[in-house]
């Protein structure tokens, strides 16, 4: 009976270990949840060989095994959710690939959402194990010694790190339509009144290539011909428009500044009169306020003509 459980445990466990590593945008908010969902399967996982062991409380144990299998399975219910929305929107980014450049990427859900709704159902789900840990120490069920809960589960992880650097150095091949309508969209974007700034969104999870399909682009021939100015700046979090304007200055090797409108200032600078291109990686933001200040700053420079991308997570 618990070898039968066993199995299916280490099943659940090791898509858990390799989803707790990920560094997929649906993680944040639920994180937290999947690593503590990780350790207390491991932890009550250790006790199902004692649980073969015990004769003289044989019911007892039975009923035990059954509530671990029952949550065990909603556990499973809970990951597979969460790998058919990560399958979902991949076909989705796919099939706005085909459409409109300016609708690239463009995902219509709402991820708060989704990630309130999962961290609630492992929340429930850890709050279970909790319980059901307790319940073992009444029957006198001990972790075994003997089991190995990381290495196995470990390796298969790194394998799917590995695969995902791989899938992300081919993305871009067989794409270079699609990196030639983005680059004559950024191009046609720019040529615009002065004191401009257009903005290309690429949104999307971890692991679809946006770093690379923007660099692509930014190594363009045609960019270089048609930019003055190539600037790759990458935000990561905290979201703080000063520290961004200041890591723009450092671009151009010059001190970063201690007020906003100090590096504003020296923007203006280097900046007037000149077609720039501006890639943000690595934006973690959904303040808009705050995005709606950088923006701002960015449209204050004057006789200036700027594009921008932001690859956002």
């Amino acid at each position: 009976m618990s070898e039968i459980v066993t199995f299916g445990a280490e099943g659940i466990l090791t898509k858990v270990a390799s989803l707790a590593q990920q560094e997929f945008n649906l993680l944040r908010g639920f994180k937290g949840e999947l690593t503590s969902l990780r350790e207390s399967l491991s932890k009550v996982q250790a006790m199902l060989q004692d649980a073969g062991k015990k004769k003289d409380r044989a019911e007892a144990v039975k009923l035990w095994v059954k509530d671990l299998e029952d949550i065990a399975h909603d556990a499973d219910d809970v990951l597979d959710e969460y790998e058919y929305e990560v399958l979902r929107r991949k076909v989705e980014v796919q099939d706005q690939m085909k459409k409109k450049v300016l609708n690239f990427f463009s995902l219509h859900y709402n991820p708060i959402a989704f990630r309130h709704k999962m961290a609630h159902k492992i929340k429930k789900i850890n709050s279970s194990l909790v319980n059901l840990k307790n319940e073992a120490a009444s029957i006198d069920l001990v972790a075994s010694s003997t089991f190995q809960g990381g290495s196995s589960h470990d390796a298969g992880v790194d394998r799917e790190t590995v695969s995902s650097f791989a899938q992300d150095e081919k993305y871009v091949v067989g794409r270079e339509k699609v990196v030639l309508d983005i680059v004559t969209t950024l191009i046609d974007s720019s040529n615009t009144p002065k004191n401009s700034l257009s903005v290309m969104p690429i949104v999307g999870f971890a692991g679809l290539g946006k770093t690379t399909l923007a660099k692509s682009i930014y190594n363009h021939d045609e960019i270089g011909r048609q930019f003055t100015i190539k600037i790759w700046i990458c935000v990561s979090i905290p979201f703080e428009v000063k520290s961004i304007l200041n890591k723009i200055l450092v671009h151009f090797k010059l001190e970063k500044a201690q007020e906003k409108e100090a590096a504003l200032k020296n923007l203006q600078e280097h900046l007037k009169g000149k077609r720039y291109l501006l890639v943000l990686d690595d934006v973690w933001n959904e303040e808009p306020d705050k995005w709606n200040d950088l923006t701002s700053c960015l449209s204050s420079v004057k006789d200036t003509q700027g594009s921008s991308i932001r690859l956002q997570e």
